[in-house]
């Protein structure tokens, strides 16, 4: 099961045909712009059009950046220079 975004921002759906018998499958996108597959081979043809993979990470909080080489941690001595960062 994937969940992607669909192509454009303007795209609420989109329709694949089933190469074997023909039945046409309807994916309409929520309120977040995001589809869910199950078909792999739906998922294959979805990103054919342009489909991508939605971020479900989201967004990270805090951390330290680097005063030196301006790298982005979640420790406070850099991993890439060896300075001491300081809170974001």
């Amino acid at each position: 099961m994937a969940r992607l975004c669909l192509p454009d921002g303007a795209v609420r759906g989109i329709d694949i045909q089933g190469a074997q018998t023909g039945s046409v499958t309807s994916y309409t996108a929520g309120r977040d712009g995001t589809v869910t597959v199950d078909n792999p081979q739906h998922e294959r043809a979805l990103r054919e059009y342009g489909a991508f993979a939605a971020n479900l990470g989201g967004r990270t909080r805090g951390g330290y950046r680097c005063p030196t080489c301006s790298f982005g941690s979640f420790v406070r001595t850099c991993s890439r220079c060896g300075s001491t960062c300081e809170k974001e």
